[in-house]
């Protein structure tokens, strides 16, 4: 759900493609409650391969796709400020994302990198080729499970991410 300030009912995000206007990064889809005639924008948009969309602020939203995450306002132009950097890109492809207040965890198969919304620096890394990681849950804690990756199959470790504190 995307909240608009001057919306009765929040827009509900169905679909995120390619934008199509000068300086816009994606366009979103969305079904409109609020409108009186028909509540969809364009139907049968070309979908973008996107793992996670959030609202972060009134008018900034985190869209990750395959290896970056972009901050954009609702219009889906990149958004930077001195709190936010308007691209975060990683040197590899991104499985699933955590929020936190002042930054982003991102997971991949053999692990995990933070990076700062502020500075785009690395705050935190787990990179071990010889394991598989998946992120379990990130409701309140952050569970990550990793197996060996010549035998997949194996038993598993589970892993309690502790220090984060999970705000969006």
């Amino acid at each position: 759900m995307l909240v608009v300030p001057e919306h009765t009912y929040p827009l509900i995000c169905v679909a995120v493609s390619k934008g199509t206007e000068l300086n816009q990064v994606v366009r979103f889809g969305t079904v409109n409650p609020n409108a009186t005639s028909s509540w969809f924008t364009e139907a049968d948009m070309p979908q973008t391969c996107v793992i996670h969309v959030t609202q972060l602020e009134r008018d900034t939203i985190l869209v990750c796709l395959d290896r970056c995450i972009k901050i954009v306002n609702l219009q889906g132009r990149l958004k930077s400020s001195r709190k936010l950097s308007a691209e975060l890109t990683f040197n590899f492809q991104i499985e699933a994302i955590v929020c936190l207040q002042d930054s982003v965890l991102a997971f991949w198969r053999h692990g995990m990198q933070g990076r700062s919304f502020k500075t785009n620096e690395i705050t935190q890394e787990i990179c071990d080729n010889t394991r598989i990681f998946r992120l379990l849950g990130s409701d309140r804690v952050v569970v990550l499970e990793s197996r060996p990756t010549d035998n997949p199959t194996a038993n598993s470790n589970l892993y309690i991410l502790a220090g984060h504190e999970n705000s969006y």
